[in-house]
């Protein structure tokens, strides 16, 4: 109790407490519900735009060694996912042949790091590769669109 003989109430009263409580409540469940808005919708926007969300596509790297005395393109699996040879193959001056064919191998052959085949005249690619062409290592799966996985742009 206060000394005067005046009640507590009677000092919330005199001091404006009471509707300032009322005013402070409301403010502090005001921003408590505005920032539960902000993160829900924070997260809520960061699903919808995620790229990462998405399936993510393959992925793999190829190394290229030309040999120009033989006009010979040789691919290497160097690193990445694998693959069924009969799912990638390599595009060059309108040409496409599949892993499989250029290894002389099944479609069923999993293709991982390691791996190697060759672009020349003579084998399932028939023609000599120049030392400025461009070759493209693709995967095509059964069901959905064909990948660029690598481009090997010419040795000169």
């Amino acid at each position: 109790m206060a000394e005067d003989g005046a009640t507590a109430g009677d000092e919330r009263d005199r001091s404006g407490g009471g509707t300032e409580r009322a005013v402070s409540e409301f403010t502090g469940v005001a921003i408590l519900v505005a920032i539960t808005l902000l993160v829900t919708g924070s997260v809520g926007l960061f699903v919808l735009v995620d790229p990462g969300s998405e399936g993510q596509g393959p992925n793999a790297n190829f190394t290229f060694q030309y040999i120009d005395a033989s006009s010979v393109l040789i691919v290497t699996h160097d690193r990445g996912d694998s693959f069924d040879a009969g799912n990638l193959s390599i595009r060059s001056r309108g040409t496409t042949v599949t892993w499989a064919a250029l290894a002389n191998t099944d479609n069923s052959t999993v293709v991982g790091p390691g791996a190697t085949v060759q672009l020349s005249r003579r084998n399932a690619f028939g023609s000599p590769v120049p030392a400025s062409g461009r070759a493209r290592v693709l995967y095509k799966p059964p069901t959905g669109n064909e990948t660029v996985l690598e481009t090997w742009d010419g040795s000169g």
